[in-house]
């Protein structure tokens, strides 16, 4: 999240628009939710460039993109 703010991404406030990072069930990795395709992209881009390995993926039920970032392995 810190990467994300740094480079003047928005995260969400309540139920407004902007970036949600959540937990996922692999240890170092988080997921990055955001509803516009295109903000998600551009997190994904600020997230590679801070040095994290990025994938795209689509949630099984809501069918909603989302970003798994996690630490590059040196």
């Amino acid at each position: 999240a810190l990467a994300l703010e740094a480079a003047g991404h928005r995260p969400a406030t309540g139920d407004g628009d902007g970036y949600r990072v959540r937990a996922t069930p692999q240890p170092e990795a988080v997921a990055v939710h955001q509803p516009d395709v295109g903000a998600l992209r551009a997190c994904a881009a600020t997230l590679e460039e801070a040095g994290w390995q990025v994938s795209e993926h689509t949630e099984p039920r809501g069918r909603t993109r989302y970003v798994l970032a996690s630490p590059r392995r040196a």
